[in-house]
């Protein structure tokens, strides 16, 4: 690491110092909140489904029938708004969901695949197969699907042929997806339903759904993870903080912009993930962080690189093509030891910010004065 003089830095009005941390619990909504953050961990990413499919389009975690950080009463996406009364009816608890696309829009692809938690197995049958009764109201005419060797399954594909969609109910969980293609690739659309299915069950193996009455004993800050990140001015209740959280490696790769670039952590030793106003990944050590840091910052075709702040000059800024609700336009990546820190959302039109400096700057400062 090239030397810092961390009283040089222009922090503005943002702290320098770790920050603690307490995830606000008060209603059953944030509790099951927590169980959401821990599904997101056990999601098939679509891209493992189809490597087209390495932007993110976004990433959501579920409670009840709401998106969390927002209650969604006009509907959910990447839900449909005709599923809100199916789940309300059958007391959905937590979920998690994220959709990727090709970045393509003359020849668009797009996944979004979910995974729902109900009280148990008999509500999540009933779901499954309300989820698909509502999507044939939705879209009259659709095309059943028949995907070998599963049976309680519904897989259709719209007259249109350019989306299809499927549920499925596992124990207590019910696994839906919709894929969006061109319509001359519709003679695809069972073997890409199959795949997931067959991706996202394998992974459903390894979850067990946690009690109730446990639920509150998740970690919500693991080694204090969480008191390294830039804190946030919102201090909400943990239901409606978004993606704020900290997360297992297999989980935030779910939250990654771009999935050919990161797809896996294992070159970099990656145990730990959080994320608030910025994301603190925890590596094996600095060797590795760099090596996260070169990924995290590989420019694409459009992408620009910036100029980093004064007085860091280890740090990597790009300007993206692609932004998100998760991901901006703007962001620079550090590397502190063994961490490695990603800050974004700071800019004003085609320019970066000033604050987006001086939160890289505080970051930076934060992560010293947290060893």
């Amino acid at each position: 690491m090239t030397p810092v003089a961390l009283d040089r830095l222009d922090v503005g009005l943002f702290p320098t110092e770790p920050t603690d941390f307490t995830m606000n619990i008060d209603t059953n909504s944030d509790v099951y909140s927590l169980e959401s953050r821990r599904m997101l961990g056990y999601l098939v990413s679509p891209y493992e489904a189809d490597p087209d499919l390495r932007y993110l389009w976004e990433t959501d975690l579920i409670w009840g029938s709401h998106l969390l950080g927002s209650d969604f009463d006009g509907g959910t996406d990447p839900l449909p708004e005709e599923f809100k009364p199916v789940s309300d009816r059958n007391f959905l608890i937590s979920g998690a969901a994220t959709a990727r696309w090709n970045n393509n829009a003359r020849s668009e692809k797009r996944t979004t695949i979910a995974i729902l938690r109900f009280p148990s197995p008999e509500s999540a049958r009933t779901a499954a197969a309300e989820y698909n009764h509502a999507t044939d109201i939705r879209i009259p005419g659709r095309q059943k699907l028949e995907l070998p060797g599963y049976t309680d399954t519904y897989a259709a594909l719209t007259p249109s042929r350019d989306s299809g969609q499927l549920s499925a109910a596992s124990g207590s969980f019910v696994v839906y997806a919709s894929i969006v293609a061109p319509p001359e690739q519709s003679g695809q659309m069972t073997d890409r339903m199959k795949k997931i299915l067959d991706l996202q069950l394998d992974a459903l193996q390894e979850l067990t759904p946690t009690a109730p009455d446990d639920i509150l004993d998740l970690p919500t800050n693991p080694d204090g993870i969480l008191s390294t990140t830039l804190p946030s001015d919102y201090l909400g209740n943990a239901a409606f903080a978004g993606l704020v959280g900290a997360y297992t490696p297999a989980a935030y790769l779910n939250i990654e912009l771009d999935a050919e670039a990161v797809h896996d952590y294992s070159a970099y030793g990656v145990d730990l993930v959080a994320r608030n106003e910025a994301t603190v990944y925890r590596t094996a050590g600095t060797k590795e962080a760099f090596a996260l840091q070169t990924a995290l910052t590989r420019a694409g075709r459009y992408d620009e690189v910036i100029p980093g702040p004064p007085g860091i000059a280890d740090a990597r800024c790009l300007q993206r093509e692609i932004s998100t609700t998760i991901h901006e336009s703007f962001y620079c990546v550090i590397v502190y030891d063994r961490y490695v820190a990603s800050i974004d959302s700071y800019g004003i039109g085609d320019l970066p910010a000033t604050e987006l400096y001086q939160a890289t700057a505080a970051q930076y400062a934060i992560l010293a004065n947290s060893r």
